[in-house]
């Protein structure tokens, strides 16, 4: 089975080969700056303590971060939402170790701003079997220091492709959380931070289940986790 990032990768090179010479540069523009905006920004990373949230699923049930710890390890993935593809492959890609990471004790949670219409397709479409949360206003992804802003130059890009960022999250900014795994132990601390200003760029998720299953048997054998 191919990679999660090669199928990042593959996809970007196909959506790269139709576009002509005039999308290339501004797309090439946008993500040059979106990576220098990334690089002077500081976010949670290994060793730090995760805030604890509570946010609500499409259905409106509400879930809390110390609830889920108090089971075991989560990975929480922040995503864009489901206009991006990037971001629908990387669900399921997650969505197909969701069972091993059940039976190893731990869970995941998908956060992104998109509004609860949205989320609830997102889920159903991609037979998402973990919660997908709603973030307003993205004050999750605030509190983990990951928000960005979607370069002027490919506003336009965006829009023209039918992916009206605003729309999408019913607000009034174009604010999206990078693309963002962060894997936490049942004390709050991070164990494993991965942030990326792009949507192709990802903790591969045999990766993360592999760090949740050692970290599960750490805790299982009483080890400090801090």
């Amino acid at each position: 089975m191919k990679s999660l990032n090669g199928q990042l990768r593959a996809f970007k090179s196909s959506m790269l080969e139709r576009a002509d010479k005039a999308i290339l540069c501004e797309l090439a523009e946008g993500e040059a700056q979106a990576r220098a905006e990334a690089a002077s920004a500081a976010h949670l990373t290994v060793g730090d303590h995760a805030p604890d949230f509570t946010l609500s699923d499409p259905d409106g049930k509400k879930h809390r971060l110390k609830d889920y710890l108090a089971k075991g390890p989560v990975l929480v993935l922040f995503y864009r939402g489901g206009w991006s593809a990037p971001c629908t492959l990387t669900l399921r890609a997650f969505e197909d170790i969701a069972g091993d990471c059940h039976r190893a004790g731990a869970s995941i949670l998908a956060i992104s701003p998109q509004k609860a219409s949205r989320a609830a397709v997102v889920a159903e479409s991609n037979l998402v079997s973990f919660p997908i949360l709603i973030d307003v206003g993205n004050k999750v992804a605030a509190a983990f220091g990951i928000v960005g802003e979607i370069p002027p130059v490919l506003r336009r890009i965006y829009t023209q492709m039918g992916n009206n960022v605003p729309d999408e999250n019913d607000a009034a900014d174009w604010r999206l959380p990078r693309s963002s795994e962060f894997l936490i132990c049942n004390s709050g601390v991070i164990h494993l931070a991965h942030v990326s200003p792009v949507s192709y760029e990802r903790t591969e998720p045999r990766e993360a289940l592999e760090a949740m299953k050692s970290l599960s048997a750490r805790i299982l054998a009483g080890a400090d986790d801090r």
